[in-house]
């Protein structure tokens, strides 16, 4: 099943029916969920689903001792509770629609590729990192790291959608390669970081030190920022005609798009020239 993101968002409104899996009990012992996916277990009785493997600390246990799982339609692969210490929700996730009703752990999305994933809650660090396709709505903050490269790597995200309606950390879009981040909160220092092409729009204020090494890519900043880095030059004043487009599709997905974002005009700064020097930052410029 394929989900577009407007029709998510109202079935996130209205409730879905799937496979719920209920956290028994919230702890400090990391719970990992690698390859419970909506492809493997929509269409699985509740005692198939049970006994599949996952990982809990160091051992490896049954799925049906750490969550309480209930049936109740084939729509989504729906995740409930204090989750921070659940890691790995819709890891290398290529379709469905996969709901978490809470606060989630870290490595969500890691290597999505496809499918729709809804957080109502927050973010650990190192969510989304090297995803290449689908969409991830959050419902909350996420922290540091969303949508970066993993550990040794240097491309981040490769591609789809990640809405925060909320605030990010820092590094947000560190190594971004393809695809759009779109954040209605602020946004930490070093967003966009090594950025290698994609975009990233920030609703709010941008935290210190955007863009820093990036080689392509756009940065836009509506909430404005107190300082671009010396690397990056003005260029002008204008008003993107291809922004219009991003703004106009960002407020169908629900973010708050005035007539001043639409019209602009923006200061356009190029850059890293410490770096290939091919990226911008956009910011609005309010009077």
């Amino acid at each position: 099943m394929q989900s577009c993101a407007l029709c998510t968002l109202a079935r996130t409104v209205s409730g879905s029916k799937g496979i719920t899996l209920r956290l028994k009990a919230s702890g400090t012992i990391p719970v990992e969920v690698d390859g419970i996916l909506p492809e493997t277990v929509l269409g699985l009785s509740v005692n198939e689903i049970c006994a599949l493997k996952i990982h809990a600390g160091k051992d490896v246990v049954e799925l049906g001792e750490v969550f309480d799982v209930t049936v109740d339609g084939n729509e989504a692969l729906i995740f409930e509770g204090d989750l921070r210490h659940v890691k790995h929700i819709g890891e290398n996730m290529t379709w469905g629609l996969v709901i978490v009703n809470g606060d989630a752990g870290m490595h969500l999305a890691q290597h999505m590729k496809g499918g729709t994933l809804v957080v109502n809650g927050n973010l650990e660090p190192r969510c989304c990192c090297e995803m290449s396709g689908g969409t991830v709505i959050v419902n909350g903050n996420a922290k540091a790291m969303l949508g970066s490269p993993l550990p040794g790597n240097n491309k981040g995200m490769r591609g789809g959608l990640i809405a925060v309606f909320g605030s990010v950390g820092s590094r947000a879009g560190e190594g971004m390669r393809r695809g759009l981040i779109a954040v209605s909160g602020d946004a930490g220092d070093f967003a966009g970081a090594n950025m290698i092409a994609g975009t990233m729009v920030v609703f709010g204020k941008m935290g210190l030190n955007a863009g820093g090494g990036m080689k392509r890519g756009s940065i836009v900043s509506l909430g404005g920022t107190e300082r671009v880095l010396p690397t990056f030059l003005y260029s002008c004043l204008y008003t993107p005609v291809y922004l219009k487009l991003y703004l106009k599709y960002l407020s169908d997905l629900g973010f708050a798009v005035t007539k001043e974002m639409l019209n602009g005009p923006y200061r356009r700064y190029a850059g890293d020239m410490s770096a290939l020097g091919k990226g911008e930052i956009l910011i609005l410029d309010k009077p």
